[in-house]
């Protein structure tokens, strides 16, 4: 694991000592040790644990079915008007149910239809038969739509970057119709009413973004409020945080009452401190250059499209967890550093390739 294996190394030694700092509060700091550096420990496995690009197929064909399921779930709530939690649902807003399957929240499932569905576009260009491509079309618009109905805007946003950068990768002419098409779109929904099911819910809900109530809002008790809690936390200790455990997450409202951050990256920055922080963004940009250079030297293979399309989800979740704690998902952290592995293998091993 050339480059990244010093990253991670430090990443690790950063996480134990700062489990070992507050031994006043040892449940805490040990829980939110485990917390974060159980699931990256998938990356080994996921390193080690592929053999061929046709083992990986036949498992991501398996999730990519996995998540349809979850997202027809999802799609059967919203039409049959199962009633959502409270929590999920703002007040003043004319989304008033939103699809959250079996995975919790409306939130989550959003992050986990934007890694399926670039997974499942991925597998309808590289299918070989017109029956298989019509399968993987139905599942990709199933999951699509089930992301369309969690109303989860972080997750709309994360999968339209991922799938810019997908076309950028792909064909720079395909990303600039793909930019074309998105600012049509947004221009079209300012000419459709409101009162307009679901295509209406939809503008209201990305456009009450830019209101001067939701920022007044946001910033007495939601998000920005929020991040501003957390920014603070870390200016107690700037360079080393309060702790793992100690803020922002399920840990810490467990044992000291805090709130979601609404940001893993911004949990990270009150547990971890300047150094941490950056520890963490480095070896998540280090494993998505990783990717890229592994799908580019792809580019004229079989499985081009299909690592793509993995890149895709995967870019989508770390994108999402800059306004969500997705990486506090088991299921979702675990399919993230897994795959992440995965691509640091193939690009150890065309490298080799090349030396050799």
């Amino acid at each position: 694991m050339p480059g990244i294996k010093h990253l991670l190394a430090a990443f690790f030694v950063l996480g134990a000592a700062l489990m070992v700092s507050d031994m006043a509060n040892w449940k805490a700091s040990v829980e939110g040790f485990r917390a974060v550096y159980q699931y990256v420990l998938a990356f080994f496995i996921g390193f080690y644990l592929f053999k061929s690009t046709e083992q990986l197929e036949r498992l991501l064909k398996v999730l990519v079915l996995v998540g349809f399921l979850a997202g027809l779930v999802g799609v059967m709530q919203v039409v049959i008007g199962v009633q959502t939690p409270g929590a999920w649902v703002q007040e003043g807003e004319a989304i008033t149910t939103r699809a959250f399957s079996f995975v919790t929240s409306p939130n989550v499932l959003g992050s986990y239809m934007a890694l399926i569905a670039p997974l499942a576009a991925g597998l309808v260009l590289k299918a070989t038969s017109r029956k298989e491509q019509l399968l993987w079309v139905a599942v990709t618009g199933v999951t699509l739509l089930a992301l369309l109905l969690t109303a989860s805007r972080g997750a709309w946003f994360a999968l339209a970057f991922a799938l810019f950068v997908c076309c950028y990768i792909w064909s720079k002419k395909i990303a600039a119709i793909l930019v074309g098409i998105g600012a049509l779109g947004v221009a079209g929904l300012f000419m459709v009413p409101n009162s307009v099911p679901l295509i209406g819910s939809v503008k209201n809900r990305i456009f009450g973004l830019f209101t001067p109530e939701y920022f007044a809002s946001s910033m007495q008790a939601g998000r920005l409020e929020r991040w501003g809690t957390a920014y603070d936390k870390m200016r107690i200790e700037p360079l080393f945080g309060v702790g793992l455990g100690h803020h922002g997450g399920a840990v810490g409202s467990r044992h000291f009452g805090t709130i979601y951050s609404d940001s893993y990256f911004f949990k990270s920055l009150a547990e971890f401190g300047l150094i941490g922080i950056i520890l963490l963004i480095a070896v998540i940009f280090v494993m998505m250059r990783y990717s890229i250079r592994v799908i580019r030297e792809s580019k004229n293979s079989p499985s081009f499209f299909l690592l793509l399309g993995l890149f895709g989800g995967l870019f989508a979740v770390a994108m999402h967890n800059f306004v969500e704690n997705i990486f506090e998902v088991p299921f979702m952290a675990l399919y993230f550093w897994l795959f992440c592995g995965l691509f640091s293998a193939l690009y150890v091993e065309q490298t080799l390739t090349k030396k050799g």
